[in-house]
């Protein structure tokens, strides 16, 4: 099985503003059944994890369909390198944790946590409309959740530091409780105990929008960085 990690459009066109959804949800599984993403206008965030799930901000978490469009996804197989057992572990000590397994400063890593979370705290969007706002415009109306004893799994992605305009540099992880009734993008956990399994990636495979929208975008950011801190943060 390749280890690669197929990502459609890029962090720093999203954040440019371009919402509208270009890729197809059936096109999206044909790369793999773990990973994360967002929804068509910004409605919800996407986690996938064997479905393709949607957590918005005013309704409840639903399967997707084929037909559903997402403006940003990244997909993969998920076979673990390895499955092990942590305590206390947050969002903060992450790094140590993982590090403790494989040097990760220069490759990509699919990342999944399972367990009961003594905090989470987790947002979720609501669909825009055009003109579309700025992406912090967005993510000040979200909904933000601060749960405690709550089971769960986090799905996402360790980035390398030097893969930030493609990226979200660091860790980037989506929420999916085991009801599959809650799930959002998550800001900040903690849990005493949990599951950790990871698997290194080798390479990322991009694939650009390819209508006039996304062609004639300036995505030149020189704030970027910030931006992303404000919205994933």
């Amino acid at each position: 099985m390749k280890k690669i990690i197929v990502q459609f459009s890029t962090i720093n066109a999203l954040m440019a503003g371009l919402f509208d959804g270009v890729f197809g949800v059936g096109e999206a599984k044909k790369h793999g059944d773990f990973g994360l993403g967002c929804s068509h206008a910004l409605a919800g965030e996407v986690i996938i994890d064997k479905d393709f799930l949607e957590a918005d901000g005013d309704k409840a978490v639903k399967v997707m369909g084929d037909d559903e469009l997402l403006p940003f996804v990244q997909v993969t197989t998920f076979q673990p390198d390895k499955v092990v057992d942590i305590t206390d572990v947050s969002k903060n000590n992450l790094y140590t944790h993982l590090a403790h397994y494989l040097p990760l400063d220069n490759i990509f890593v699919a990342v999944k946590i399972s367990g009961r979370f003594n905090k989470l705290k987790i947002r979720r969007p609501f669909a825009q409309q055009k003109p579309y706002p700025s992406v912090v415009k967005v993510f000040e109306q979200q909904v933000v959740d601060t749960i405690e004893d709550v089971s769960g799994t986090l799905i996402g992605f360790w980035t390398p530091e030097f893969f930030k305009e493609l990226s979200v540099a660091g860790f980037h992880l989506h929420f999916i409780d085991t009801t599959r009734k809650l799930g959002g993008h998550v800001i900040d956990f903690m849990a005493s105990k949990a599951e950790l399994a990871f698997e290194r990636k080798q390479s990322v495979e991009i694939v650009l929008p390819e209508d006039e929208e996304y062609l004639r975008k300036n995505l030149k950011m020189d704030d970027l960085n910030n931006v992303i801190k404000q919205v994933e943060n």
